[in-house]
């Protein structure tokens, strides 16, 4: 690096073997696609591929003193097929580069061109081109025009009727005006000069401008109207009063003709609050996805009343359209909510409900709409210092248009008593019962992306309770039995017995001041099976300050101390995050 303007950056990378874990859902895990790096089947351990990008920049002046004040910069990405990485599965080869140069042509007028393609092997190839001009009429006032040819291309063998193919051409036109003080404002207007194929029109006009509020902030924001919909951007950098603040920072630009590559493209979310009275409060939300992942914004807008210190209520609508980058399939949702709460000396409860409409479009041009009713609930009562009430209830109904096979149902209710003395607080006490039912849908996966295929329904019994033996020893155990069934036909549900009978015996020493070390011993019995599991876990913990605590362990036994997690896939490291009020 030589300054901000001139600089190189090299990027390499290797992968070997496949990664057959990754699954994406669009619908909240309802249903899973699953992302390949083309492995075939025996191949998965063998297959090695590579990934390389170079990006570089120089200014005119750096090469050479008396040259006009200009800049370029290029790029260049190469993705070989089979490369796997967190984030990144690529099944086809991949390209991807593109140069941007600035040059001034007068002190007054500066143009700009930009290049960008990306081009897959058998698959989707993308390209851009953009050429702009600007020029400052006095103080106050620019004016900028230019244009944008963009073309869509999808070579694979079989292409998804959803695809987006053939060219476009833009053109925009800009006025910028500062007003030297505290505000700036500008406008343009775009129109679409030529398409083919089934590209589709892209004429946008737009207003947008800035604010210097304070000396230290500055907000700013933009509002746009075309073929494609609405657009907005808004932005700022501090706090904007004591009553209202606007967080972090979004930029939507709705096939804009100078987004390059991405047609539509955004990062972040942003949105404002805003504290009406001393009881109520609004916020506005935009939420914007993109990259290798459907593309698109949803917004959310809602508000919060506290008519005194005992209640508070809220209601919330979220709305929006996600587009799949490589199929152009499409996923509209709907969705309303409304949650209460109450707290008064020994009572605390809250609940939330929500209702949500997905309707996700296929390859094909098919569609299927999914209905799901959500709520969650939570109670605390205090009966005494010493006793304590816990309950929780959780549940999602979830009906698809392709019939009951692919319905979803989840049902998870607690109920828990816990003891803490007040005169000896040494002994802490929690007995707890559980109901769990889980009906996955269909093309539901599990955390190891294994087919949720057990529907499951348990009545769950736990006693856990640690007593400090001295200041630097506490002795701890639990008992559990869970008296379960599971199915794993759908259509026809023949359930059988699952019980289990879960033993852990615990050991905590405080070690140094910050420091504590944790051994368990545990044993899990399954009558029904047949069969007896042992374990340990260790795990070592370091006290961040007096209300967070952060653990490294690792656990011997297959199985979780969680009786509704059916799977014995746990042994392994881990990292565990602790914090108490």
């Amino acid at each position: 690096r030589k300054n901000a303007q001139t600089w190189i950056k090299a990027e390499f990378s290797g992968s070997e073997g496949s990664d057959n874990s990754t699954f994406v859902s669009g619908d909240g895990g309802f249903n899973f696609a699953g992302a390949s790096n083309g492995a075939l089947p025996g191949e998965e351990d063998s297959i090695e591929a590579n990934a390389s990008r170079f990006d570089a920049s120089v200014g005119f002046r750096d090469v050479w003193s008396k040259a006009v004040d200009g800049q370029l910069t290029l790029y260049r990405q190469d993705v070989e097929a089979g490369y796997s990485a967190p984030g990144v599965i690529t099944a086809k080869e991949t390209e991807q580069l593109g140069a941007a140069v600035t040059v001034p042509l007068t002190p007054a007028t500066a143009i700009t061109a930009k290049l960008d393609r990306s081009e897959q092997v058998q698959g989707l190839e993308l390209e851009a081109a953009e050429l702009d001009v600007a020029h400052q009429l006095n103080q106050q006032w620019k004016v900028s025009a230019g244009a944008r040819k963009e073309s869509r291309e999808d070579k694979s063998l079989l292409v998804p009727l959803t695809q987006v193919e053939g060219e476009r051409t833009d053109v925009v036109l800009r006025g910028d005006y500062d007003s030297g003080g505290r505000w700036a404002a500008y406008g343009f207007a775009q129109g679409t000069a030529a398409s083919d194929g089934n590209q589709e029109d892209n004429g946008r006009v737009g207003v947008g401008g800035n604010w210097r509020v304070t000396d230290r902030l500055r907000a700013n924001g933009e509002l746009s109207s075309g073929d494609m919909g609405e657009g907005a951007r808004l932005g700022t950098e501090y706090l904007v009063s004591d009553r209202s603040n606007v967080y972090l920072n979004y930029a939507l630009e709705n096939e804009r003709s100078d987004n390059g590559m991405r047609a539509r493209r955004g990062d972040m979310s942003t949105g404002f609050k805003s504290h009406f009275s001393d009881t109520t409060s609004v916020y506005l939300e935009e939420r914007y996805s993109h990259g290798d992942v459907p593309t698109g914004l949803t917004h959310a807008t809602g508000i919060d009343i506290a008519p005194n210190d005992r209640w508070n209520y809220g209601a919330s609508l979220d709305f929006g359209t996600l587009r799949d980058k490589q199929t152009g399939a499409e996923l509209e949702r709907r969705a309303a909510g409304f949650k209460v709460g109450y707290a008064f000396d020994q009572v605390t409860f809250a609940s939330v409900l929500e209702y949500r409409v997905d309707e996700t479009e296929a390859a094909d041009l098919s569609s299927t709409e999914r209905k799901t009713w959500l709520t969650k609930n939570s109670l605390k009562y205090q009966f005494t210092p010493d006793w304590r009430l816990i309950g929780k209830l959780n549940y999602s109904d979830s009906q698809s248009s392709q019939g009951e096979f692919y319905d979803g149902r989840f049902v998870e209710s607690v109920l828990g008593y816990g003891y803490r003395p007040v005169s000896h607080d040494r002994l802490n006490l929690l007995a707890k019962y559980t109901y769990f039912y889980n009906l996955p849908s269909a093309n539901q996966v599990t955390i190891n992306n294994s087919a949720a295929e057990f529907i499951q329904k348990s009545h769950i019994l736990s006693v856990d309770s640690i007593y400090d033996l001295t200041p630097r020893w506490s002795l701890g155990g639990k008992y559990a039995y869970r008296l379960g069934q599971i199915s794993q036909d759908r259509a026809d549900p023949e359930f059988f017995d699952s019980r289990a009978h879960l033993y852990i015996v615990r050991s905590d020493w405080h070690v140094l001041r910050s420091w504590d070390l944790t051994v368990e011993a545990r044993l899990l019995d399954l009558p029904d099976a047949g069969d007896q599991k042992e374990g340990a876990l260790a795990a070592l913990f370091y006290h961040v300050n007096d209300h967070v605590k952060l653990g490294l362990g690792y656990n011997w036994s297959s199985f979780s101390d969680d009786l509704t997690d059916l799977s014995f896939d746990h042994q392994g490291a881990f990292i565990n995050l602790v914090g108490k009020i």
